[in-house]
């Protein structure tokens, strides 16, 4: 690691620490209670191998056992190992930004601009307060766990395509699937993996060339062997996709049909958007309207608007656009959409919001909107620049 990536990783694990410093001793609430307080499961390390073998979150269950080995019920244990895992979140967004930006598709115009641009994203992504509730909330260490092995997938993916020489590319696409089997079974969102690396390959490895992407065929093809092995053994099990508990989701929930449900994630999304521009009135346990139809207010407005979204990912998609960054962002926006769908789709949750849905979706919104602020000081910068000589002149 050169010593600036160092500087930029001890920048990151401070501002993690230093922002959650306050939360060290925040209680146990709701799902904490039967998943680790009441848990008789998590209290013999000796069940740890049966809990990683058991199936679903099993990962995630066997870091709670070793905390309850190490400390107890101190909930102090708990919450440093998710902040520490939180920082290191950040870490690999910021080397995963850093790589991208220096792929030959994206060099020419973000290649001088990387480090800083990287580092602004990673920050703002660890400081954000949408990410409240997945770092301080203990039990949803499942979704930060789960996010980390999906970024360390994204990241081994990345080396093991600029990597030279068979067996280093074979042993970190090894490590790509070894982290995709170990997020799957922190928790089911990381379900997502296989379709974000194939649209990054797509778009930035082999630069929009299906050819490109044929070459890595044989890791796509054991994702998605897995993939549909974890959907047959796990989530079939389940119902769906779960949340905070192991029978919150699918449709045997009686309380909301899969059509509501959709209509209903249709508005939450653009709650989602909201908190990341403007994180204000957040909270743990939403009282949240259900959508009866699409054509009601304001449902009607925001499957318009999620429509003009992804409509602007394909359009910034084409190479004839000229907006700056638009392959990048058309990228992200999609990486927004395709993270949330466990949770944003037709598949019934007993809970229709949690804000620490969005943690692993606000990359996305992190990387988009470190470019274009960087772009529009550039521009700033420009006029300011072209202005001066006028007014020594005058």
């Amino acid at each position: 690691m050169t010593k600036k990536h160092l500087i930029a990783a001890v920048i990151m694990i401070a501002a993690a620490f230093a922002v959650y410093s306050n939360t060290f001793y925040a209680s146990f609430h709701f799902d904490d209670i039967p998943n680790i307080v009441e848990n008789p499961k998590i209290k013999n390390v000796n069940n740890i191998p049966e809990m990683v073998t058991a199936g679903s979150r099993g990962i995630t269950m066997a870091t709670f056992a070793l905390n309850y080995y190490f400390g107890g019920l101190n909930v102090i244990g708990y919450h440093i190992v998710n902040i520490t895992i939180h920082a290191i979140n950040g870490i690999l967004v910021y080397f995963i930004l850093y790589m991208t930006f220096n792929l030959p598709s994206l060099r020419e115009t973000f290649g001088d601009k990387s480090y800083r641009l990287a580092l602004y994203a990673s920050l703002l992504f660890l400081v954000h307060p949408i990410q409240t509730q997945a770092v301080t909330y203990i039990v949803q260490r499942l979704e930060i766990l789960a996010s980390l092995f999906y970024l360390l997938a994204l990241f081994l993916f990345i080396k093991g395509s600029i990597a030279e020489g068979v067996l280093k590319k074979t042993m970190f696409f090894s490590a790509v699937v070894l982290s995709y089997i170990l997020g799957i079974f922190s928790k089911e969102i990381a379900v997502t993996l296989p379709a974000v690396i194939l649209l990054y390959d797509y778009y930035f490895i082999a630069d929009k060339d299906l050819k490109g992407v044929l070459k890595r065929l044989p890791v796509y093809a054991i994702l998605f062997v897995i993939t549909m092995a974890f959907s047959f053994k796990v989530l079939a099990s389940l119902g769906g996709f779960g949340d905070l508990s192991e029978q919150s989701a699918g449709f045997g929930v009686k309380t909301i049909s899969p059509k509501e449900y959709l209509f209903t994630q249709f508005n939450v999304i653009w709650t989602y958007i909201r908190l990341l521009f403007l994180p204000i009135n957040q909270n743990l346990d939403y009282d949240y309207p259900i959508a009866k139809t699409l054509f009601e207010f304001p449902t009607i407005l925001s499957f318009i608007g999620i429509i003009a979204l992804i409509a602007t990912a394909i359009v910034f998609h084409s190479s004839k656009i000229k907006v700056y960054g638009a392959r990048l962002i058309s990228f992200f926006i999609l990486w927004f959409f395709i993270i949330l769908l466990p949770t944003s789709s037709f598949i019934p949750i007993l809970d229709v919001i949690f804000e620490h849905r969005i943690y692993l979706a606000s990359v996305g919104f992190a990387a988009i909107f470190a470019v274009v602020f960087d772009r529009v000081f550039e521009i700033i910068e420009a006029k300011l620049s072209k202005s001066k000589p006028a007014e020594q002149k005058g």
